[in-house]
């Protein structure tokens, strides 16, 4: 059986898991397009996507 304290780390690794996941997301996408990798169609299909 798993102490109390075990299912507060899990459940603390749990909840900044996403947060930082999307964060590298992010830093990754930003340095892609620093760099001029994203094609301009990829760009207007996020856009139209994200307009919905």
């Amino acid at each position: 059986m798993k102490s109390i304290a075990q299912t507060r780390t899990t459940a603390v690794s749990v909840q900044y898991a996403l947060p930082m996941l999307l964060a590298v997301n992010t830093f990754a996408l930003l340095a892609i397009e620093q760099l001029g990798g994203i094609p301009e169609w990829i760009k207007s299909a996020v856009a139209l996507l994200l307009g919905f």
